[in-house]
């Protein structure tokens, strides 16, 4: 399928550029010309030049400004920022200590959301930011912690959509497992088979479909959405 044209060159940043699906997110939107940029906790990513990568650590403010600027120094404007870090530690409330609950808020929604904060003034009129929820912040999980930051990225997206319209659209998706992620491999195969068994595709996401549907949300066919959750789970949660 050839991609709908838009107003080249872009510049997009794709924060957690170095996830399970961030190479797949960073393709899709190169794919589209768009000039993508990738943060990283070392600085590196896979698949992208040292001009175009930024070091960010998430748990640390003074990385928060330095990645702002950074990026600031290198595109006068920001036209999409998708947002995929975050952490699942995939524990019980009781296995958790109050570092570790601090933690998930802050990787998974808090420290996104002051990222995003000072990345606003980069960002023109038609900017888009793209969330990464979880099916888990819609019908809760094994782990709370990580379904309330999810719930929390939700209630974000929804409240920006209203405050940052018409100068800049907000939207997410929402994922179930994903084949091949991180989640994915660290899980005992029964459980995978769970939730295969449970998806009524019998099969689940690969992070190119969430990529394609990422990429594909900033598209001017899209134009009209803002403030969505788009569940990408085969029909997993409905």
């Amino acid at each position: 399928m050839t991609p709908l044209p838009h107003d080249l060159p872009r510049n997009t940043l794709v924060v957690g550029a170095s996830s399970s699906i961030g190479a797949a997110v960073v393709d899709a939107f190169a794919q589209r010309g768009d000039h993508v940029h990738g943060t990283g906790r070392t600085g590196v990513v896979p698949g992208l030049a040292p001009d175009r990568t930024l070091a960010l650590d998430l748990r640390d403010p003074a990385s928060l400004d330095a990645a702002a600027a950074a990026c600031a120094e290198r595109v006068a404007r920001l036209d999409v920022v998708v947002f995929l870090a975050g952490i699942l530690p995939g524990d019980s409330l009781d296995a958790y200590s109050d570092e570790q609950i601090a933690d998930v808020l802050t990787v998974n929604v808090g420290a996104q959301a002051a990222l995003l904060r000072r990345l606003l003034p980069l960002m023109g009129d038609g900017g888009q930011v793209v969330m990464t929820a979880s099916v888990s912040g819609e019908r809760g999980s094994f782990d709370p912690v990580y379904a309330a930051s999810k719930a929390a990225v939700i209630g974000l997206v929804k409240s920006l959509a209203t405050w940052l319209a018409p100068r800049i659209r907000v939207n997410a998706v929402s994922p179930a497992l994903i084949e091949d992620s991180t989640m994915y491999r660290d899980m005992a195969p029964e459980r995978r088979s769970v939730h295969r068994e449970r998806t009524p595709t019998g099969r689940l996401v690969t992070a190119q479909e969430v990529a394609g549907v990422i990429a594909g949300l900033c598209d001017p066919a899209w134009a009209g959405l803002n403030g969505q959750i788009i569940g990408v789970n085969g029909g997993a949660h409905v």
